[in-house]
């Protein structure tokens, strides 16, 4: 699978199937051809997986294998390599064995535990952005949905292909009074014999374009990136009345500049802007900082992710501590055995599975250095 939703994550997080193994690894060297070293990286994770088994779980060599043979035998699928993204994940228990392909990088890593791990997965509903492409001249104008795995072409009723159909200019009305001329890197239609009659057309058609794709837009927040030349780009912040318009274009003529090229343009724009969700989180959770609304102690945030109190958890994504809740007393506990398990994972899985929010964020981005911070429903 190439797709992580809600959905996706309470399919996981219901599960408690001990042992449950939850396998990260990054695969951005097979953008280089780098088969065999990713397999290699694969089989090691494999015997790490096994060794914690072995070691933990007493799992004897025939247990293993039974339990392993479904992730053994991707190994030496040559397809299965050949098409990574960036990262890639594998969650195995007895009843499930499900692998997504993601275009976010992932820490390698291994869990073997009563719960899947999801801390680094979580990540990929934040860092992985729908936006939009508007790819626009006065002959050309598509709209796209991308995110970081691909570009699609959106079919929008209304949608001005060009400004020639746009104004109602049958082919020869067109081709006879009408001229072209240079304006930055692009050609701007002129009509008649040029001037501001001609420029208000211009004008027209892109208000049109901005009034459909409005409409479109009207009920999301994701980002809109414009291609166009510069001083078409201009013309069209001066209309745009879509909130959420970058302020920085794809640069050229995108009639002449292939589609997979405008969107390897258009998430070099977007990249800056990953974790522009956070800034809202981040400032609710200062003005409620040192109250009893918020907390930054894991104790205090598992028992209240347990008992549905969390409305929003941050999570450093590399934070690990061993231990178990124990429900009857309210404690947090540690037995060193196979009762326990990642506590900052279980907070998150508690919120999650009681409708809160979870943002897995890398160390840097946390509040105060903080390795967990949470914001309290009451």
């Amino acid at each position: 699978m190439d797709e992580i939703n809600l959905q996706t994550l309470k399919k996981l997080i219901s599960c408690e199937d001990e042992p449950c193994i939850s396998i990260y690894m990054s695969t951005q060297s097979v953008k280089k051809g780098e088969f065999t070293k990713l397999k290699i990286e694969f089989k090691n994770l494999i015997q790490e997986v096994t060794e914690k088994l072995k070691k933990r779980w007493r799992f004897n060599e025939r247990e293993i294998k039974k339990m392993l043979s479904r992730i053994e035998t991707l190994v030496e699928e040559v397809d299965f390599w050949q098409n990574q993204k960036s990262g890639l994940a594998v969650f195995l228990n007895k009843d499930i064995f499900e692998y997504f392909k993601l275009p976010v990088d992932f820490s390698d890593k291994t869990h073997v535990s009563r719960y899947f791990n999801i801390k680094q997965l979580i990540s990929v509903l934040w860092d992985n952005p729908k936006y939009y492409l508007l790819a626009l001249s006065p002959n050309y104008s598509k709209l796209y949905k991308c995110d970081r795995s691909e570009i699609n072409e959106l079919e929008i009723n209304g949608l001005p292909k060009n400004i020639k159909e746009f104004l109602n200019l049958d082919e020869e009305a067109a081709e006879s009074p009408l001229s072209m001329s240079k304006a930055g890197t692009s050609s701007i239609y002129h009509g008649g014999g040029g001037g501001e009659e001609d420029n208000e057309d211009l004008l027209h058609y892109l208000r049109k374009i901005n009034e459909v794709v409005n409409n479109r837009l009207k009920n999301t927040k994701e980002k809109l990136i414009i291609a166009a030349d510069d001083s078409l780009f201009s013309h069209y912040q001066n209309i745009n009345t879509y909130p959420h318009m970058l302020n920085k274009n794809v640069n050229g003529n995108p009639e002449k500049i292939p589609s997979d090229n405008l969107y390897e343009k258009s998430l070099q724009l977007i990249e800056p802007h990953l974790h522009d969700y956070t800034d809202e989180v981040l400032a609710k959770y200062g003005e409620l900082k040192n109250t009893d609304k918020s907390s930054e102690d894991l104790e205090d945030i598992i028992e209240a992710a347990y008992f549905s109190k969390v409305d929003t958890l941050l999570l450093d994504k590399t934070a690990k501590k061993e231990g178990f809740f124990d429900k009857d007393n309210n404690k947090v506990k540690k037995d060193n055995s196979i009762r326990d398990y990642d506590l900052y994972n279980f907070a998150a899985l508690n919120v999650i599975k009681n409708g809160g929010k979870v943002y897995s964020l890398n160390s840097e981005e946390m509040p105060d250095g903080t390795y967990i911070a949470a914001i309290y429903r009451y």
